[in-house]
């Protein structure tokens, strides 16, 4: 089974996430804030990381870039799931190193097959 992180601080958000990737299957690892998703990162291997781009502690831009700089996580797929879904903003996040833009809030209809379309498609070798 694919393993899947949210990052998330908003605990109502972080919720529904997590529910709604349990009921698709998936059994996802949680995050309040950047600190606590590099710890998960170093622990377990990740497949699909969907973040929150406005984090205490450490901006969502930041731990993307940490993220992707970093040889043992480069490759895992960052979603951003962000009420800034702006073009200007949804550019700035998939020129950063996002592989997609979720806006909020999540569209419940269509959240478990996005997800597995994300987990389906082969992720670029960074």
């Amino acid at each position: 089974m694919p393993e899947i992180l949210i990052v998330e601080d908003n605990l109502l958000n972080l919720t529904v996430e997590f529910n709604l990737l349990k009921s698709c299957g998936y059994d996802p690892k949680k995050a309040k804030n950047g600190f606590e998703a590099l710890e998960v990162l170093s622990k377990v291997k990740i497949d699909l990381v969907l973040m929150d781009m406005e984090l205490p502690k450490m901006h969502g831009l930041e731990l993307l870039q940490r993220i992707k700089c970093n040889p043992d996580t480069r490759s895992i797929k960052v979603v951003a799931v962000t009420g800034h879904c702006d073009s200007e903003s949804k550019q700035e996040f998939l020129k950063a190193g996002c592989y997609a833009v979720l806006s909020k809030p999540i569209n419940f209809g269509i959240f478990g097959s996005q997800i597995k379309e994300f987990l389906e498609v082969p992720s670029s070798p960074n």
